[in-house]
């Protein structure tokens, strides 16, 4: 396991401790002193990756709620407006007319999908498991994006003490400096040793510079983890660590790893992708089902070639026969008719006129379509295998993760137990000599030897306490252990 994978436990930092609440893009603290909760909150704020997810999710959710609208039925209005010239045909009449010819037509038409080998609720099934798959990523990326702000705010906050151990040692040989210029000055000591307490003192204030450069440079890196422009006066709080207690690890990677499994974003989301591609070999085998729909349509038009005609009423005689075959005396017939005479038809009693209603069904039944509907249940089923495939290597992975944490952080445990032991030993050794050296017993290279060896443990203590700290961390993290400040 990588020392990035060992501070995993700081993400929690930034997931449980910081979930309620979050800054605004551009809010800082008053203060100007950032601890990890608004260092976490700012980074999520302003993290592309994040907010890329975030989109992504949202687009999910639409196309849930797209798919559960397709249950109801689809309403469309059209109209159409036609000139022609010359001759053609009126199209409510059917009459050849050579005219100019202003037509519309208007229609209003429903469909409904009354069956397609439930296609649409597998796919509304389907879109919803997507759905939570996408907000756990989002969740996941969070974490990420934690655990980078964390890891970068960890190494100001140990460089931090790195220069306040520097700072100590320092002060320590400018101390022993000052009583060995006196006793040169009286004479007991040669001048030798002060020019070499100097160069040590030169050593030290090397290394003090190199500590203070190299929180320069991790809050640096603090600040482009969190997207946030490089400013003067950027402080982070220090993470209380001094009262931690050092315990040896009593849980074992097995009991770990079953509560990390439940608690996991990508286990989780794992999971449903096979879900996921379950329901899509379900959307694919209703290709192999009839599909019946529904449809309603009201049509009316107008056409400036019809004509409405007028009936004037008109009376007719009728000669029907003669008189004893005299036609002198005709037998006459009267009678009422009508004349029919053109007359303007409106556009308002045309679409009276002319408005129809249909209904209708089809039913579509697959016979044959190349073998599409085979090839898309076979790639269906392979995606699902795809799927499961991917679950199980994140699933050993996550083994292979816990397992190593469990090791570093036995392994940062019995470190820390030995570099304590062997700070406390330096110190106590330091002190003998100096004692030793100031009454005369001993010179001053063995008490600069002393002195080096007793400053390189004290960093080493630091580093070894930083250590166990966050490599037990991640253990509670996959633990799902809640984790305060």
């Amino acid at each position: 396991m990588s020392f990035r994978s060992a501070f995993f436990a700081f993400c929690l930092l930034g997931t449980s401790i910081c979930s309620s609440h979050f800054l605004k893009a551009q809010d800082k603290p008053a203060s100007g002193v950032w601890s990890l909760r608004s260092c976490v909150d700012y980074a999520k704020k302003n993290n592309f990756t994040i907010q890329q997810n975030s989109i992504q999710s949202e687009i999910s959710e639409n196309t849930l709620y797209q798919s559960r609208l397709s249950r109801l039925p689809s309403v469309n209005a059209g109209a159409s407006q036609t000139i022609a010239w010359g001759r053609s045909v009126d199209p409510f009449t059917n009459a050849f007319v050579t005219q100019r010819v202003s037509s519309n037509n208007f229609s209003l038409n429903a469909n409904v999908t009354i069956f397609n080998g439930f296609q649409t609720r597998n796919t509304i099934q389907r879109n919803n498991i997507d759905m939570n798959v996408n907000k756990l990523n989002t969740t996941q990326s969070e974490n990420t994006v934690a655990l980078n702000v964390a890891l970068a705010y960890l190494a100001v906050v140990q460089n931090q003490e790195l220069v306040a151990v520097a700072e100590k040692n320092l002060l320590s040989t400018q101390n022993q400096l000052e009583r060995t210029q006196k006793l040169f000055e009286a004479g007991s000591i040669p001048e030798a040793d002060v020019i070499n307490l100097k160069a040590t003192l030169a050593n030290n204030e090397a290394n003090l510079i190199t500590a203070q450069n190299q929180i320069t440079v991790s809050k640096v890196n603090l600040q482009q983890q969190m997207n946030l422009p490089i400013e003067t006066g950027f402080e982070v709080e220090k993470i209380a660590v001094d009262n931690v207690v050092v315990e040896k690890i009593t849980e074992s990677p097995q009991e770990v790893y079953k509560l990390a499994e439940q608690s996991q974003p990508n286990i989780k989301s794992a999971d449903l992708t096979i879900e996921s591609r379950t329901k899509s070999i379900e959307i694919a085998k209703a290709g192999r089902y009839p599909t019946l729909t529904a449809s309603a349509t009201i049509l009316s038009g107008y056409s400036s070639a019809s004509s409405k005609f007028n009936l004037t009423p008109i009376q007719f005689t009728q000669t029907v026969g003669y008189v004893n075959g005299d036609r002198n005396q005709p037998v006459v017939n009267t009678f009422n008719d009508f004349i029919r005479s053109p007359a303007g038809y409106s556009f308002k009693d045309q679409v009276q006129d002319n408005f129809r209603q249909q209904i209708g069904f089809n039913l579509n039944i697959p016979i044959f379509n190349a073998g599409q509907v085979k090839t898309n249940i076979a790639n269906s089923v392979l995606n699902k295998k795809v799927a499961e495939v991917q679950a199980k290597n994140i699933r050993n992975q996550l083994r292979q993760t816990i397992e190593q944490s469990y090791i570093d952080a036995l392994n940062a445990y019995n470190t820390y137990q030995a570099r304590q032991k062997q700070a406390e030993a330096q110190e106590l050794a330091f002190n003998v000599l100096e004692k030793r050296y100031q009454a005369g017993a001993s010179n001053l290279v063995d008490l600069n030897v002393s002195r080096n060896t007793r400053d390189n443990a004290r960093v080493e203590l630091v580093r070894a306490k930083y250590d166990y700290v966050f490599r037990k961390k991640v253990l509670d993290f996959y633990q799902n252990k809640p984790i305060v400040e």
